[in-house]
Parts: structure tokens; C-alpha cells; sequence
């Protein structure tokens, strides 16, 4: 750190490329000496890397089954019970209008002599049927929507149930309602496991920082009696957060590639073998930039945390 004070005294129109070169001095210094010591900067950076990549790998996972729902809901199909009062003639025009829905894939109407006759054939009850003076039966148009997730699947149930002419609207919702929430929770569960591990990895780098402060006292101590700031002396360590932190997501980034790697083929063959076109989706180039970003943002918040407190410390006698 003694070529870091270079410039200290230096008069204010040199100040910026002072401070410019000391960031560069800064951060080459502080990546060479974590190269020169690969075991202890790969351990502390599997520490932060795995508190980052399990919570990553589990929101990937919970984004596939969100995505794989899709698939599944093209077999689902809505029940629309038309008013009493309505008009063949005015059913099938509704019908028509659905169908132009870019959310509809197929709206079909059976007619309401056609649902009496299908109903006594199937229950048998065919003398009872004939001797009703009024069919008791609506219209009804079934509906087949597009594949779409769960929770746009709800809302379509809701957009129809509002129609002025449909009665009811028949859709066992239940178990999307299930899903999104076993999602939701899913999600917030990992957010709260996922914060829990950085705090652990943020209180383990600072703890390396403060280490490090230690073990360079003497220079530090040297370089505020020829009159450098906290900020002077701090700088060199917050780099060395930003390169713990951004090792770290690298790491996580390979972690959750290798993972999704392993887990693809099998994953992938299981839909194959229920007709489905979908295939395991990784974590992407965004989301490893992310993961990076992340770990850096970490980083740099254990560095400033532990020279914050360790700083004030170091004073010349």
C-alpha cells in the first residue's frame, strides 16, 4: 500500500488523476493478491457462491413449473351456462363472438335440446325427460382457451362470469388457485432463504475484510500519519469485497449451470413422455449477469460494512 500514497500532496489539478489511478492501483492490487492466495480466495468464494446459487437454482425451477403449467392447460375447458331467456339465434352469435377472442381457441354451442336429449341418454331417465313440460336446461358453450398460465387462466374465468349473458360459469378452479399459491409460497419461502444465506456470506466476507485489516495495521497506520482519509485507506478493500463478490457469482452462476445441466436430460425425457414441447429452461445469460451483479453488490456491502467499523480503529499513536 505504500506506492497508494502517492499523490496525497499533490495540488488540485492532479487531484482527479490521483484518484483515478489510485481506483486502478486499488483494484489491480487487491485481484493480484487474491490470485496469489487461490485456496482461501476459492473457499471464500464457494461461501458466497453457494449461499447464491441454491436460492437461484429453486426460483428457476419454480419459474419452469410456472411456465410447464401452460402445457398443461390446454386440456382445460370452461362451461358457459347462457341466461334462460336466451335465443338460440342470439347464442350462436355469442358464440361467434368468442370465438374471435384472441384467448379462445374454440367455443362450441350445444344447444339446449341437445344437452336435454345428450342428459337422458346418458342417465336413462328418458320417460322422466319426456314428460317435462319446459326444458329446465340453458344453452351452454364450451370453451376451449389457449394455453396460458394458471393465474391468466383464473382471470378469464372471471372476465366470462361477468358477461351479461352467461349464467354461470362451470371451472374447477381449485387446484390452479393450489398452485399459484404453492408457487407464491414457494417463491417467498426461497426470497427468505435466500436473504438468511447472504447475511451469513456477508458477515463471513467481512469478517475476511477485517482479517486483512488487521494483517496490513502497519500500513495503514503509515499512510493516515502522512495525512490519508478513511476513505484513502478504505478503498483498496472495498475492491477486495467487489473481487470476493463477484468470484462468488461466478461461482453460483457455474454452480446452477452445472445443476440444470445434470437435471435437463431426465427432466426433459419425463415430458417428452407426457406430449409435451417444453424443455427445462436454464438460467440464462441474464440471470447469471444477475447473479454476478448480485455477488459484487454483496461484496462491496461487507467491505464498507467492515472498514466502517474496523477503520476508526487504526489510528497512528
Amino acid at each position: 500500500m505504500s506506492a497508494q500514497a502517492k499523490g496525497l500532496g499533490a495540488g488540485p489539478r492532479s487531484r482527479f488523476n490521483s484518484w483515478l489511478h489510485h481506483h486502478r492501483q486499488s483494484a489491480y492490487e487487491s485481484l493480484n493478491k487474491q490470485l496469489l492466495t487461490p485456496i482461501s480466495t476459492l473457499l471464500t468464494w464457494l461461501v458466497l457462491g453457494i449461499s447464491l446459487a441454491l436460492p437461484a437454482t429453486v426460483l428457476v425451477a419454480l419459474d419452469n413449473i410456472d411456465r410447464l403449467t401452460a402445457g398443461v392447460d390446454r386440456s382445460t375447458q370452461f362451461s358457459l351456462f347462457l341466461q334462460a331467456d336466451t335465443e338460440e339465434a342470439a347464442a350462436e352469435d355469442f358464440v361467434a363472438d368468442l370465438a374471435q377472442r384472441s384467448d379462445v381457441a374454440t367455443a362450441t354451442l350445444i344447444p339446449a335440446d341437445r344437452a336435454l336429449q345428450e342428459f337422458a341418454a346418458d342417465t336413462g331417465l328418458s320417460a322422466v325427460v319426456a314428460t317435462l313440460d319446459d326444458n329446465p336446461l340453458p344453452h351452454t358453450v364450451v370453451v376451449r382457451p389457449i394455453a396460458m398460465g394458471a393465474a391468466a387462466l383464473a382471470d378469464l374465468a372471471a372476465v366470462f362470469d361477468r358477461m351479461p349473458e352467461v349464467s354461470q360459469v362451470v371451472l374447477d378452479t381449485r387446484w390452479i388457485k393450489r398452485l399459484i399459491s404453492a408457487l407464491e409460497f414457494g417463491r417467498r419461502l426461497t426470497y427468505a432463504i435466500g436473504a438468511m444465506m447472504l447475511v451469513g456470506a456477508l458477515l463471513a466476507l467481512a469478517n475476511t475484510i477485517r482479517l486483512e485489516i488487521e494483517a496490513r495495521r502497519a500500513e495503514i497506520v503509515v499512510i493516515k500519519l502522512i495525512g490519508a482519509s478513511d476513505g484513502f485507506a478504505r478503498r483498496p478493500f472495498l475492491y477486495t469485497g467487489l473481487w470476493y463478490g463477484i468470484g462468488g457469482g461466478v461461482i453460483a452462476s457455474g454452480l446452477v449451470f452445472g445443476l440444470l445441466w445434470l437435471l435437463a436430460p431426465p427432466v426433459n425425457e419425463l415430458l417428452r413422455l407426457y406430449d409435451s414441447d417444453k424443455v427445462l429452461m436454464g438460467l440464462g445469460a441474464i440471470g447469471a449477469l444477475q447473479l454476478v451483479l448480485i455477488g459484487g453488490a454483496v461484496g462491496l456491502m461487507s467491505a464498507w460494512q467492515a472498514t466502517a467499523v474496523h477503520l476508526r480503529r487504526v489510528e497512528p499513536r
